[in-house]
């Protein structure tokens, strides 16, 4: 069955008063699919994920279009969890669903399904200064998912975590992302994160420009990390960087 197309990018240029961070980038997401982004640091990556998710601040010059095929209902994930330190781990994913109108007892039915399946049930009036990092993370996953969004965007999301629990909360979100329709973008500095993740892989170079969008045959496979495919494709990507980044 084809995808339908969710968003179209077209030579767009994102200009901030003191210097330029997209250059004539152009780019179609398609509906229930995962995307994830590559480049050097300072190339633009999080000013695309902040352009797909019109969050740009208004300092921001934009050229070009970014045309939604319909109306859409976005979640951001961000590297430093996005957290309210004064509500509890409940109140913190129940608040988008409270804001949306929803009816209090789905809501938490909702959320404690949620905080259950990532494992904190046994938090739910803890507060986030208290959590470890991979805690606070599960939470902000669980908001986001918990509004059961169309576009799911991730800045970053596991890079202040050690190598285990990353692996652990890479896993919820790829099982979490098969069991819906939603289509995922995810900022990285991880070539095996970028893998792991995405269908296709969207590389930029220092200009901020899209040198190349890879097709990841290893992606949504049973134990990927352990296949020849995922190493073949880390390679063919390190070495694309390589390049991108001189």
């Amino acid at each position: 069955m084809k995808s339908e197309l969710l968003m179209v990018i077209k030579d767009l240029s994102v200009h901030y008063p003191k210097r330029s961070a997209i250059h004539h980038l152009s780019l179609e997401l398609k509906e229930n699919d995962a995307y994830t982004i590559l480049g050097p640091s300072g190339c633009g990556k999080t000013t695309l994920l902040y352009a797909i998710a019109e969050l740009l601040p208004k300092a921001a010059t934009i050229e070009g279009t970014r045309l939604a095929t319909r109306p859409l209902k976005k979640s951001l994930v961000l590297q430093d969890y996005g957290l309210f330190p004064w509500k509890t781990v409940l109140e913190n994913v129940l608040l988008p669903l409270k804001l949306e109108g929803k009816k209090s007892s789905q809501s938490r039915e909702s959320a404690m399904h949620l905080l259950k399946h990532l494992g904190l049930e046994g938090h739910l009036e803890d507060y986030p200064p208290t959590l470890s990092g991979g805690q606070k993370q599960r939470v902000a996953l669980a908001r986001s998912w918990a509004m059961n969004p169309d576009l799911l965007l991730m800045d970053e999301p596991f890079s202040a975590l050690d190598a285990m629990t990353r692996e652990r909360l890479q896993e919820d979100v790829l099982n979490f992302y098969k069991s819906t329709s939603l289509t995922m973008v995810t900022v990285t500095h991880s070539i095996e994160e970028a893998v792991f993740l995405g269908r296709h892989v969207i590389v930029m170079n220092t200009e901020g420009s899209l040198v190349k969008m890879i097709t990841n045959k290893s992606f949504g496979m049973e134990d990927a990390r352990e296949s020849d495919l995922f190493f073949e494709q880390c390679i063919e990507l390190r070495k694309l960087l390589k390049e991108v980044s001189k």
